[in-house]
């Protein structure tokens, strides 16, 4: 036995099993380390945490974030989009419900905030009824239980596996922005005529890729930023550096300034989940981009153009919700409203100025209260990736209007990333617990345990009595 043992910790000293040179010969451990770096030396390091769900519950996740682009391209009508993304919504969460053991609770707090938000809706269509604000008192309940609830649990236990997917998720898209610039007529043809404008008045070079809204398309590519950058940080590898890259082109050439604003904020918080000093080299990068910026010329024109109709609009907003705080303006078209304006282009004023005072700050209390949550986290770079990203989507509301319960994009990525702050850490044990396999999560889901629950009964019932035995 001891010669047996002897010989086979030899051989497995110097042969990996299934592992052999191009010339049939088993190879030796330099061999094996020098594939082992390469591997790393490209795709990065291999994941530390131990993953407790299957590999397709992350990438779910990604699916339903692909959809929510169909309301906003310029391929599909906005009707059918809303369709497409409310039948995989539906589908996740029918999924969820009866195929995993996730939790379907909530945080008590943001349900009443949030709640009040939705009876405040609710009390405004009893008073001023209007087709679309039912459309919201409808989908804002689905929307939220499925972005906020489910997805981040479907996330949180495959992390680098969603960032990867939602990396690879906006490198196709970008690729995409750059296929349309290169297409000849592309500026002549039914696009949107954002597409071969200047970008920062450098080159002609601007692209809305599948979106209508450049700055739709830069939303989605500051996300995609943030979800490479964190990769980068935890796992390296020439690939997802590459695609870091890749995102950033993507985000230049949509020239989308508030989701540059949100990349600036954002990823100096994705920085210091990994170290303080790395925070340090996004604030001296983001310095010296701005100052790039104000030297082009960029800086300058934004403040004149842009801000200041922004800055307006805004003044108009909070004048109109003056004169009816109670209720607001409702979900009428507010460019009437604001003297022709087409909405105030703040998400914090608009909700406010569409649903008056009392329902509006329960809505803003709500996503206040998920702040909160993701700060008190213990920090680490998946939560300073989870604050960061929060953060610079917080930033671009300040800018742009998107309303947590939506449909498209902005608004599905809101959901989730306000679920993922508000998830509490999982303890190592937690983790470690169940095996992550597709197999074992289907037997163990609702739908599992009540076919094992009924298979019981009906075998209890089918089994013969037992004799009695006398004494």
């Amino acid at each position: 036995m001891l010669v047996t043992g002897s010989w086979l910790q030899y051989k497995f000293r110097w042969i990996v099993v299934d592992i052999r040179s191009d010339s049939g010969r088993p190879c030796d451990e330099s061999q094996i380390n020098d594939r082992d770096r390469l591997v790393k030396y490209i795709w990065g390091k291999h994941a530390s945490e131990t993953p407790s769900v299957p590999l397709h519950y992350p990438l779910l996740a990604v699916l339903v974030i692909a959809a929510s682009i169909a309301p906003t391209t310029w391929f599909l009508s906005r009707d059918l989009g809303y369709l497409i993304v409310a039948g995989v919504l539906c589908l996740i969460i029918a999924y969820g419900v009866l195929f995993t053991s996730v939790r379907l609770t909530i945080d008590p707090a943001f349900l009443v905030l949030l709640g009040g938000y939705w009876l405040g809706l609710v009390a405004h269509y009893y008073y001023f009824p209007h087709s679309e604000l039912l459309q919201y008192i409808l989908v804002t309940p689905i929307a939220v239980f499925g972005t906020v609830v489910i997805l981040p649990q479907f996330v949180e236990g495959r992390r680098q596996t969603f960032t990867m997917g939602l990396t690879v998720l906006s490198v196709i898209v970008a690729l995409i922005g750059v296929w349309i610039l290169w297409q000849p007529g592309t500026i002549d043809s039914e696009l949107p005529n954002s597409i071969g404008g200047e970008v920062m008045g450098l080159y002609a070079i601007r692209s809305t890729s599948v979106f209508h809204n450049p700055n739709t398309y830069g939303f989605f590519m500051m996300v995609g930023c943030l979800a490479a950058l964190y990769t980068v940080v935890v796992r390296g590898g020439l690939v997802w550096i590459a695609a870091l890259g890749i995102c950033l082109l993507g985000l230049f050439m949509s020239e989308g300034d508030a989701a540059l604003i949100g990349l600036g904020v954002g990823s100096i918080v994705v920085l210091a989940g990994r170290s303080q000093w790395l925070s340090f080299f996004g604030i001296g990068a983001g310095v010296v981009g701005l100052y790039g910026l104000i030297q082009v010329g960029h800086v300058p024109e934004v403040m004149e153009t842009t801000l200041m109709s922004r800055v307006d609009r805004w003044v108009l907003s909070l004048e109109r919700l003056a004169l009816d705080p109670l209720w607001g303006i409702g979900f009428v078209d507010p460019g009437p409203e604001i003297n022709g304006a087409r909405g105030p282009h703040n998400s914090y004023i608009h909700v406010l100025l569409n649903t008056g005072v009392i329902a509006g700050s329960l809505y803003l209390g709500a996503l206040a209260y998920a702040v909160g949550s993701g700060i008190r986290r213990r920090w680490t770079p998946w939560s300073g990736f989870i604050l960061g990203t929060g953060a610079g989507t917080f930033a671009y509301m300040g800018f742009e209007s998107l309303f947590l319960g939506g449909l498209t994009t902005s608004s599905i990525v809101l959901g989730l990333f306000i679920g993922l702050m508000l998830l509490t850490d999982p303890s190592s044990e937690e983790r470690d617990s169940e095996p992550a396999t597709a197999k074992y999560a289907l037997v163990t889901s609702r739908a599992g345990r009540a076919f094992d629950s009924f298979r019981s009964s009906s075998d209890n019932r089918q089994a013969p009595p037992q004799p009695k035995t006398e004494d």
